[in-house]
């Protein structure tokens, strides 16, 4: 299994996706969220971009990955997003 942690320490929501599915979750200011695949460990499972519209996780295996908050659990995709659209 293979993780990583993303916070949002900003004042504002983060926009955070995650690739190769496009799946997004908001996060509130102060959240932190937990990115885990099934993949085994391995030099390199995550690349991690910052950009304008937020935060992009790449998962670098071929296995599923879910999102998870501090408390354990699941971030479903479109966890707390704009109710039309935008970004």
């Amino acid at each position: 299994m293979s993780k990583t942690s993303v916070n949002n320490e900003t004042s504002s929501m983060v926009y955070l996706r995650v690739e190769p599915w496009g799946t997004d979750h908001w996060m509130r200011p102060g959240e932190e969220f937990t990115v885990m695949t099934e993949a085994e460990p391995e030099p390199s499972p995550f690349n991690v971009v910052v950009h304008d519209q937020g935060i992009t996780v790449w998962v670098n295996s071929s296995a599923d990955a879910e999102v998870f908050d501090k408390d354990g659990s699941l971030v479903p995709c479109g966890h707390q997003g704009p109710a039309e659209g935008g970004r």
